[in-house]
């Protein structure tokens, strides 16, 4: 069960890879996902440069699977966390491969649906795991969790702004609130999201990425939304304080501490 699993989740991964490569080198239904995005242009997508992220995301969810197989194939370690994990992992990925279907096919609705989908299968694995939630092993930490935390962060703010696409492809007015107020609400929104993963999660990554969204959201409007972006750019400042202040109370367990420890260890 642990070595199927394992292979599954990589290769899970490896499809994931390609279906997002092949959406922007050969272009399916016509046209990309940035065309798509740019067609139902919202305020709260950042800047284009933020997307790059997925490239730190993909190598982190290649070294996970690798992990993965290590342990599951060429190990005698105890790895609970592959069987925790489950098939939840792999149904997330293979809904990655979904939602670029469906966003280039212009089904938007369906997209936001599968985008929910694949937030709830990550935060199954978090949950299985228990993740952050004990003192783990330097290598658990660098090649489970970071991955983890980088993954579903995203898609947590990429959820976001995949359901602002899909009010924009409805024409939505913002009912009692203009655009810009609407948009300072999800910035809020992603804000106490990201607050309550370090407080209540102590996953300090996810809100890492959560910072480097809003950055995005800061730089893409600074010139031309002022609110928008001085609202993002607090945003930044409150999380940047909050994971240095969660880091500084829970320096004894600091991965860099460890991988010292172990460093000395072999020394």
């Amino acid at each position: 069960m642990k070595k199927r699993l394992a292979v599954l989740n990589l290769a899970s991964v490896i499809l994931a890879i390609a279906v997002n490569y092949i959406s922007q080198a050969v272009s399916f239904n016509n046209t990309t996902i940035g065309e798509i995005s740019a067609r139902y242009e919202n305020l709260f997508t950042p800047a284009s440069y933020a997307f790059a992220i997925w490239g730190v995301i993909f190598l982190a969810l290649v070294a996970y699977g690798i992990f993965q197989v290590h342990r599951a194939c060429f190990s005698k370690k105890e790895s609970p966390f592959i069987e925790q994990t489950g098939y939840w992992f792999a149904l997330a990925n293979v809904l990655n491969c979904c939602w670029v279907f469906a966003f280039v096919y212009d089904f938007t609705g369906l997209s936001v649906i599968i985008m929910l989908g694949i937030l709830f299968s990550l935060i199954k694995v978090i949950l299985n795991t228990n993740m952050e939630r004990w003192d783990a092993p330097i290598a658990t930490i660098a090649f489970v969790w970071w991955p983890i935390c980088l993954y579903s962060g995203w898609i947590a703010v990429a959820t976001i702004a995949n359901i602002s696409a899909y009010l924009a492809k409805l024409d939505w007015d913002g009912g009692p609130f203009s655009e810009v107020s609407w948009t300072i609400v999800m910035i809020v929104i992603a804000v106490l999201l990201n607050l309550a993963m370090i407080w209540k999660r102590n996953m300090r990554e996810f809100a890492g990425v959560g910072i480097w969204a809003l950055f995005a959201i800061y730089i893409r409007h600074q010139d031309s939304y002022n609110s928008i972006a001085y609202t993002a750019l607090a945003g930044v400042v409150i999380l940047f304080i909050a994971v240095s202040i969660h880091g500084y109370k829970n320096r004894a367990t600091n991965p860099g501490k460890k991988l010292q420890e172990r460093l000395a260890q072999k020394s």
